[in-house]
């Protein structure tokens, strides 16, 4: 028809078919990349694995452990982008356990000061255990995007990474000095392809994906994550609330 109506479904039409191209992309895009990295991470690997034969000194060897380290969580991530073509998919297939997150973020703080020497990175941690149910690997994948994101918009030191159990669950949050958070994305800071950065800073895309990731993890966790504007109002916290591990609260 060549009414209004039928303009209206033409139109519906062409939209669906491009939702239906841009899905048919975004589950592509895991496998490719998947493909892709796996050679590269293989020669990293390797290397290593040779590194690690030879007679390196001690001082040295802490060093080829994290990268170990590194390259195993990457090979978790690469895994995940095989099995499944949705993040949401791979959440649900990933098996849970009980571990503490004290000696877990205070590693991952330790490899974040190697890779991060521009910037002071304190971590501050209750002494008493902090237990959770849930993947160890999806906790470091939430804690690696919040300190690259709060390391890149610091304006100066410290970036701060703090561990506290309190009444309503084990507090994780990176805090920077920088830039506040502006009011209009108090509610959406989360969302998939949300980004602060106003323009490419390192010609790299930025797809604004880092912070929807922290959500997925956390929601998987059966955590709340948010973010606000520090109290002295120098810049932004972003906290992720855990639910203590049975028997553990």
């Amino acid at each position: 028809a060549k009414d209004e109506i039928g303009d209206l479904a033409r139109g519906i039409t062409a939209v669906l078919t491009r939702l239906s191209d841009y899905a048919s992309y975004q589950e592509k895009m895991a496998g490719r990349l998947s493909h892709e990295l796996r050679t590269p991470l293989a020669v990293v690997r390797s290397s290593l694995d040779n590194l690690r034969q030879t007679a390196v000194p001690d001082e040295a060897r802490v060093y080829v452990e994290r990268a170990q380290g590194g390259i195993d969580r990457l090979a978790h991530i690469l895994t995940r982008m095989s099995e499944a073509t949705r993040l949401e998919q791979a959440l649900a297939n990933t098996e849970r356990e009980r571990f503490d997150l004290r000696p877990l973020v205070a590693a991952c703080v330790d490899g974040y000061r190697v890779v991060y020497p521009q910037r002071r990175i304190e971590f501050e941690a209750a002494p008493a255990p902090c237990v959770i149910e849930g993947a160890p690997e999806l906790v470091a994948q939430l804690l690696d995007k919040l300190c690259a994101n709060a390391v890149e918009f610091a304006t100066e030191d410290p970036v701060v990474v703090a561990l506290a159990p309190l009444h309503d669950g084990l507090h994780l949050s990176v805090s920077n000095v920088g830039p506040r958070l502006p009011a209009k994305m108090q509610g959406e800071f989360f969302d998939s392809m949300v980004s602060l950065r106003e323009a490419p800073r390192d010609n790299e895309p930025h797809l604004g994906l880092g912070l929807y990731i922290v959500r997925l993890c956390a929601q998987f966790h059966g955590a709340t994550a948010h973010a606000d504007n520090r109290a002295d109002g120098r810049g932004v916290v972003v906290s992720v609330v855990f639910p203590f591990a049975a028997g553990a609260g």
